[in-house]
C-alpha cells in the first residue's frame, strides 16, 4: 500500500474512530443477528444466500481452523435495499461473483482490500467501496473485521444523476449517519422506518450529488456526553447481573432524572426500554449461539431476565419483526445450505492454504 494512502486511512479511521468513541455496541446491525458460527460453511453458505451471490469462496491458513475462526452475520431487508453487516475474526480473502445488485461496502472497524479486475482498493472505517453488479472481486479482509454491506436494488439505480464512487467520504459520512442510529432501535417498526430514510438519502445524493446527514440528529450523538457514554457502558457491563438505574447513574455522575433526561434526548429511548431492548437482543443471540444444542426459547428468555415465555415472544416479534421460532426456522435452513459447501487443502508458494467454495443450487434457482 502507498504510504500516501495509508496515512490517509490511518488519518479517516482516527477520526471516524474518535466518533464512535463511547459507543458499547461490538457489532454491526446486532438487532438483526441471523448466524453467529465458528463453522467457515455455515458463514459462507449464509453470505451466499442473503446477499444472492451466485459463486463465493473463501480461502485461509489451516492454521486458523476451526476452534479459531469466529464469524457472524446480521441481515436486515429494508424496502428496496438491503442492509448486512458481518464480523470475522481471521483474516481471509473471500472472492467470487458479486450479485445483481450494486453493493456499497465500508468497514467499521479493520480494513478490506478489493480486487476488481487489474484494479485494487483500500476501504476502511469512513472509506466506503462500491461493487458492480455481476463482477468477479476478491476482498482480503483484515483480522477482526466489521463492515457493513448496503445492496442497491436494481429500481433504486435506474434514475440515478451520479454514480457513487469509491473513496467518497461524502456517502461514508451517510453510511456513518444511519449506523450510529442502529444500537437504539426501539422496535423493528422503527428500524424499518429510520432504514427507509437512509434508503431515501442514499437516493436524493444520487439523484443531487448533494449529501443530507440530518437523519444523524443530535438525539443520537450519544458522544456529546461523556457521562451519558459511561452510563451506557456500565449498563452493558451489568446486564447479565440485573440492573440498578440508581447505581448507574450514580456511577456515572449522573442523578437519576439526569440518565432518564440524557437517555431521552439522546437515543430517543427511556433507560429501562434501552436495558430491555438490549437483554433482548442478547436473548436473540444466545438462542442462535446455541442452536441446535439448546433449542428451548424459555431457557434463553429466562437467562436473560424474562420469566414469562408468553411476554417475551410478544416483545421479541416487537422488536425484531419476528418471533423466536422464526428465527431458529431460519437459521435451519441456513444450515442445511451450508451441507453444499465443498473445502479443499492447497499449496501457494510453499504455504497450505484451505478453501471453501459454495454455488446457487438448482433448488434455489427453482424457488427464484
Amino acid at each position: 500500500m502507498a504510504p500516501g494512502v495509508l496515512r490517509r486511512l490511518v488519518f479517516v479511521s482516527e477520526v471516524y474512530n474518535e466518533v464512535r468513541a463511547c459507543s458499547s455496541h461490538f457489532f454491526v446491525l446486532e438487532h438483526y443477528l441471523r448466524i453467529a458460527t465458528r463453522k467457515p460453511e455455515n458463514w459462507l453458505s449464509t453470505l451466499r444466500v442473503l446477499t444472492g451471490s451466485p459463486r463465493l469462496s473463501q480461502e485461509f491458513e489451516p492454521s486458523a481452523l476451526p476452534d479459531a475462526f469466529c464469524a457472524r452475520m446480521s441481515f436486515l431487508p429494508a424496502e428496496s435495499i438491503n442492509l448486512c453487516g458481518l464480523y470475522v475474526n481471521s483474516a481471509l480473502n473471500v472472492f467470487g461473483l458479486n450479485a445483481g445488485k450494486e453493493a456499497i461496502i465500508m468497514p467499521v472497524e479493520g480494513a478490506v482490500e478489493f480486487k476488481v479486475g487489474d484494479r485494487s482498493f483500500v476501504s476502511a472505517p469512513g472509506i466506503p467501496f462500491v461493487l458492480e453488479p455481476n463482477v468477479e472481486f476478491i476482498a482480503n479482509l483484515s483480522p477482526d473485521t466489521h463492515v457493513f454491506i448496503v445492496q442497491m436494488g436494481t429500481e433504486t439505480t435506474s434514475d440515478r444523476c451520479f454514480s457513487f464512487e469509491n473513496g467518497d467520504l461524502n456517502l461514508g459520512k451517510i453510511l456513518d449517519s444511519y449506523l450510529v442510529e442502529t444500537p437504539f432501535f426501539k422496535s423493528h417498526a422503527h428500524a424499518v422506518d429510520r432504514s427507509t430514510r437512509f434508503e431515501q438519502a442514499l437516493l436524493a445524493y444520487s439523484r443531487r450529488g448533494v449529501s443530507d446527514t440530518h437523519g444523524a440528529d443530535a438525539r443520537v450523538l450519544v458522544d456529546d456526553d461523556r457521562r451519558l457514554c459511561r452510563a451506557l457502558v456500565l449498563i452493558n457491563e451489568r446486564l447479565y447481573e440485573g440492573i440498578e438505574l440508581e447505581s448507574i447513574a450514580r456511577d456515572s455522575g449522573l442523578s437519576l432524572r439526569n440518565l432518564y433526561y440524557l437517555m431521552k434526548k439522546y437515543t430517543g429511548m427511556t433507560p429501562s426500554g434501552y436495558c430491555r431492548s438490549r437483554r433482548l437482543i442478547k436473548a436473540r443471540e444466545s438462542l442462535i449461539r446455541n442452536h441446535p444444542e439448546d433449542r428451548r426459547v424459555s431457557g434463553h428468555a429466562l437467562k436473560w431476565g424474562f420469566n414469562h415465555l408468553g411476554r417475551f415472544s410478544s416483545y421479541y416479534f416487537e422488536h425484531f419483526g419476528e418471533y423466536p421460532s422464526d428465527t431458529t426456522q431460519c437459521l435451519e435452513s441456513m444450515t442445511r445450505h451450508a451441507e453444499q459447501v465443498v473445502s479443499a487443502e492447497y499449496t501457494v508458494a510453499g504455504q497450505k492454504r484451505r478453501c471453501f467454495s459454495c454455488v446457487t443450487t438448482d433448488t434455489e434457482d427453482n424457488n427464484n
